[in-house]
């Protein structure tokens, strides 16, 4: 009823609009100097800091860190940059570490949309970009995925901590477009229905898979995991398909990339024989785009009409949040 579907289908604008919107912000002097970059921020709002991490990992010249706690690291400091990214502008644990980055005197810029991030940046207390959501109909974090993950981009390739110029992010962007993600997304929606999804993937794609899971939560209201190759070969091989009780719940989707090290690429066929041999329901899901930029733009889009139509098989709303509305209320009070 409020068109969960809508903001799905505008991921692709999203990202087209927050990419364009970083191209206007002015450049503090020094804030291309820092000696680290930690993003803080919850839930959708953090996710463009994840992704842009595991894409850019090998590349970033010095360290990235997500930082999702009221509190930030301890090595934060003056030479470091803060980046406070809250769609609402109200997110208590971001207005936190918010107010622990201004008494370290830290380097910050703040994105959202209002609130009273947006007020900060209003009065010039701090530096930072108010955007309007104009491609998210629903209006909920969830959805606007495309944001959090251009903007970070935009903002970081703009300082210059990451080399990604225009054409390569809209050669990406059409690229991604190409691709039939909603018929796949129906067939694993079925799959996934009534059942606990597991979702693994590598390298460039592991902030996007962790965006799939964050959509199947809060979009599908269904439980949801995820984990890594090949650190998952490492531990979760020998405790898979225990108890035997639980194989009848557990459907497992690995995300492929021709993009892989050799050696990781060996491990998804071997290690969905080993899944197979135990008798556990495992699917592959082979990444189609031809850049690591433009496939974690399709695992991300896939994620959320995934969850889009799972709600849907489920005869569930895929746009309230209750539970969260409600926990939020408490902790209020």
């Amino acid at each position: 009823k409020e068109n969960a579907l809508g903001s799905i289908e505008a991921f692709p604008e999203q990202l087209q609009q927050a990419w364009e919107e970083t191209r206007k912000f002015e450049v503090p002097a020094d804030f291309q100097k820092a000696s680290n970059v930690v993003v803080t921020g919850m839930g959708g709002s953090a996710l463009g800091g994840r992704i842009v991490k595991s894409l850019f990992e090998s590349k970033l010249k010095i360290p990235l860190f997500i930082n999702t706690e009221y509190q930030l690291p301890g090595f934060v400091n003056q030479n470091s940059l803060v980046i406070v990214p809250s769609y609402s502008g109200n997110t208590e644990e971001t207005l936190a570490s918010l107010t622990d980055a201004l008494q370290r005197k830290a380097k910050i810029f703040a994105i959202t949309t209002n609130g009273k991030l947006g007020e900060k940046i209003k009065a010039k207390e701090i530096p930072g970009l108010i955007f309007s959501p104009k491609h998210n109909p629903l209006g909920y974090p969830k959805t606007a995925i495309g944001y959090s993950v251009g903007l970070i981009l935009g903002v970081l390739s703009r300082l210059e901590y990451l080399s990604l110029a225009d054409e390569e992010f809209f050669g990406a962007m059409e690229d991604f477009k190409k691709i039939d993600i909603k018929n796949p997304a129906k067939r694993m929606a079925k799959n996934l229905l009534g059942k606990i999804g597991i979702f693994v993937a590598s390298e460039h794609l592991k902030g996007a898979v962790h965006g799939f899971r964050n959509q199947v939560h809060e979009i599908a209201h269904s439980f949801s995991v995820y984990f890594d190759l090949p650190e998952m070969d490492h531990h979760l091989i020998e405790g898979f398909a225990s108890p035997e009780e639980a194989k009848d719940y557990f459907v497992y989707y690995f995300f492929n990339s021709n993009f892989y090290h050799p050696q990781v690429a060996k491990r998804y066929p071997a290690t969905r024989d080993v899944w197979s041999k135990q008798k556990v329901v495992n699917f592959e899901y082979q990444l189609k785009s031809k850049s690591r930029l433009a496939q974690v733009f399709e695992l991300v889009n896939l994620g959320g009409f995934v969850a889009f139509y799972l709600s849907i098989l489920k005869g569930e709303d895929p746009g309230p949040e209750p539970l969260l509305i409600s926990l939020k209320e408490k902790l209020a009070k």
